[in-house]
């Protein structure tokens, strides 16, 4: 399943991104990773070509001017559109790519799940600019010390006080856990239902308990910030849980809910892979073009060039499985 085929708009978001990664990206990328620095600069120009979560909370994607149907039972083009960006950006640098599209792993979440109200909160907390003068970003914080996509490991809790959950636990390698101005956090509410007790919440920086931890020093993605996130008994009004009022309608719906998080989200997470993939590919293919062995060309070597074909057709087996992903995400069918 090739999702470009046929489709315009999926080839004129490749061909745009895959121009920013090679004009953008790649000439400041060795920089970014030497100095474990975010890249602030670029990613305010991704903001204006609309790699934001905010075109994703109104329903459509200015990368594309695409208006999605508002019929939720319709087919979209979110997770397609987001392994094609995805690929591409990770082609031009690992990090530089998180950083950039940091922010949409907690975008999407609210886009498809969340109520109204929840996303003009995200909206308004993502307005303007921070303290240094840097746009605003927002984090997803699922991942702790013992899980990640096992979500039924979570020991981070939610319980429910008045009309306020409290939230308590650790997150660790969180993108953006540092600087983000939103978190969507993802915890336990009832422990006796495992995974199906799970619900998200939105979170503001400054609310009081919430107390960002440690950041992490990486062997490789060093443009993207990774760190620990503390929550001590962070007080979420009721109205910030995921899904609003049927979130509280039983385990079935949270479940339901958390998978389709899941399934938004981990796509992208995927192409990201491919296009890490396919830049090593280029990089070696390149140097056995140019290179010699015992005095002949690389080329000329039977098993050097099995190992490349082995991996190209590898890499195009992981980017099919991905586009299904993807596919089956935007016509609401369970990926994960």
């Amino acid at each position: 399943m090739d999702i470009f085929h046929d489709n315009p708009m999926l080839q004129g978001v490749r061909q745009m991104l895959g121009a920013f990664a090679r004009q953008m990206m790649r000439p400041v990328a060795i920089q970014h990773d030497r100095e474990e620095s975010m890249p602030w600069d670029l990613m305010k120009a991704a903001q204006g070509l609309g790699m934001t979560q905010t075109a994703m909370l109104d329903g459509r994607r200015r990368l594309t001017g695409v208006e999605e149907d508002p019929d939720p039972a319709k087919p979209k083009s979110q997770a397609r559109i987001g392994v094609a960006a995805s690929e591409e950006l990770a082609w031009g640098c690992a990090g530089i790519a998180l950083a950039l599209g940091g922010s949409n792993l907690a975008g999407a979440p609210v886009a498809r799940i969340g109520t109204q109200e929840q996303k003009q909160e995200l909206r308004r907390l993502l307005q303007d600019t921070d303290e240094h003068g840097h746009i605003k970003i927002a984090a997803m914080a699922l991942s702790e010390p013992g899980t990640g996509s096992d979500i039924s490991g979570l020991k981070t809790s939610a319980r429910l006080d008045g009309d306020h959950w409290i939230i308590r636990g650790s997150k660790q390698w969180i993108t953006n856990g540092r600087s983000a101005s939103a978190y969507v956090v993802w915890a336990q509410t009832a422990p006796e239902a495992g995974r199906a007790g799970v619900r998200g919440f939105l979170v503001a920086r400054g609310s009081p308990g919430l107390v960002p931890g440690k950041k992490e020093t990486k062997l490789g993605i060093r443009a993207s910030e990774t760190a620990q996130v503390h929550f001590e008994d962070v007080r979420v009004h009721q109205d910030m849980m995921l899904g609003g009022a049927h979130a509280g309608d039983g385990p079935a719906s949270g479940l339901a809910d958390t998978k389709k998080m899941l399934d938004a989200t981990r796509p992208a997470i995927g192409a990201q892979a491919v296009g890490i993939a396919r830049a090593t590919y280029e990089y070696l293919l390149d140097r056995v073009r140019g290179g010699t062995l015992h005095g002949t060309p690389m080329a000329s070597h039977q098993h050097i060039m099995f190992e490349l074909a082995d991996m190209h057709m590898e890499i195009a087996a992981s980017r099919l499985l991905v586009h299904r992903a993807a596919w089956m995400a935007d016509h609401h069918l369970d990926n994960v």
